[in-house]
């Protein structure tokens, strides 16, 4: 994922618990204590994962030296899978079949025969996993921001399903996923405004297939009070407005930050019926095909962006319901050693951080002010009345 070097692609977890707020050698042990080892006797299973050194797949030393970089832990969980291909079974039954129907006058294998060719592809396959032939590892990079609270670790379900298990086991913590809902519910509760939150309902901004009366869907998200991550899409929808009618100025709390979409975006109906589209180019928010999108019932799922703050520019991917980031490119940093350089970037990442989630709160603090229904009104009829690029006629 790029922490140390090259771009960088994450969620960030919140860390729920009595954690260190700052790096220290119990917490270290107990990377070491869990981390993956090969070699256990019998047939391993055919999914495991432990805590890895973080610099390679291979890497099984801990220490300060090389996994803590300012006030951050640096590790990598390891998933291993171990599980012989289907198509090589089906050889090797094939091939103990073939053996035992040379002996048989008919040229095929009997009924019992097949039971005994199963047995021993069985055997053989334990035998295979055992001796590691089919072990396939991969390496997920965290970041553990300790005094931030904060983990930066991969997007997938299923590798945070195992890095949420890993870490309760380790440390009996617990890591909540920052999607766009939870940020909402996390800022508005610090603000005295939880009931505003409770109810935020789906925003319509265009006229649904069955009429007025139609509510915005975004099916793509749960249900009910839980989960608001609906947000994040108008969240979008409310940058890619004001990118077209104020340069992508946006006033947060720490000054002025400029947003533009760029290279990427992809959308999907609200309304659950004119289904998705993926936009790639250079500025993919103004080519018709993005404003009939709108028109039709879409809205933002994923875009590319340019954030530019206070000199800073950032060049990234924003997922909006998880507000995953992906192909995070960093300002360019000078330093004289490599740690300096990683130390450099962590301090450029939660700069980053922080200027995201102060647009989300810039964009919260609308949402469930007056002002909001206001600013619907603008983006309705911005996507109303802007029109279609005239077709010249040969």
């Amino acid at each position: 994922m790029g922490f140390d070097s090259g771009s960088m692609s994450f969620r960030r977890f919140g860390v729920g618990g009595e954690a260190p707020s700052m790096p220290d050698e119990p917490t270290l042990e107990k990377f070491a204590e869990h981390a993956l080892k090969e070699g256990a006797e019998g047939v391993p299973p055919d999914t495991e994962w432990g805590w890895i050194g973080g610099r390679h797949v291979l890497d099984g030393e801990f220490g300060f030296e090389h996994n803590v970089f300012n006030d951050s832990f640096f590790v990598g969980l390891r998933v291993d899978t171990n599980k012989v291909p289907g198509e090589i079974k089906k050889a090797w039954q094939f091939q103990e079949e073939k053996n035992f129907a040379i002996q048989n006058p008919s040229g095929f294998a009997s009924k019992r025969q097949k039971r005994d060719a199963k047995d021993i592809v069985r055997r053989r396959i334990d035998d295979a996993l055992r001796e590691g032939r089919y072990r396939r590892s991969k390496l997920h990079a965290l970041l553990w921001d300790m005094p931030g609270a904060t983990l930066y670790g991969p997007a997938s379900s299923s590798a945070f399903e195992k890095m949420a298990e890993l870490f309760d086991r380790t440390f009996r913590l617990e890591l909540q996923p920052l999607g766009s809902g939870e940020l909402a519910s996390r800022y508005l509760e610090a603000a005295g405004k939880r009931r505003d939150y409770e109810d935020l309902m789906p925003t319509r901004f265009v006229t649904g297939p069955a009429g007025e009366g139609q509510p915005a869907e975004y099916p793509w998200t749960a249900k009910g009070d839980a989960s608001k991550d609906f947000l994040g899409n108008e969240f979008l929808v409310w940058v890619w407005h004001l990118a077209e009618h104020k340069a992508g100025a946006i006033e947060t709390k720490s000054g002025t930050t400029t947003v533009m979409i760029d290279r990427a975006l992809d959308l999907d109906c609200a309304f659950a019926t004119t289904g998705r589209d993926s936009l790639r180019g250079d500025a993919p928010a103004r080519m018709p095909e993005a404003m009939d999108a709108l028109r039709s019932g879409k809205v933002p799922r994923k875009a590319g962006l340019i954030v530019d703050h206070r000199g800073q520019m950032f060049n990234l991917n924003l997922n909006a319901e998880t507000m995953a980031v992906s192909s995070l490119k960093l300002p360019e940093i000078e330093a004289d050693t490599p740690r300096t350089l990683f130390e450099e970037r962590i301090t450029m990442l939660r700069d980053f951080s922080g200027i995201l989630d102060g647009l989300y709160i810039a964009f919260l603090d609308v949402r469930t002010s007056g002002a909001w229904e206001n600013q619907v009104s603008q983006i309705r009829r911005w996507i109303l009345t802007t029109a279609r690029p005239a077709t010249a006629v040969a």
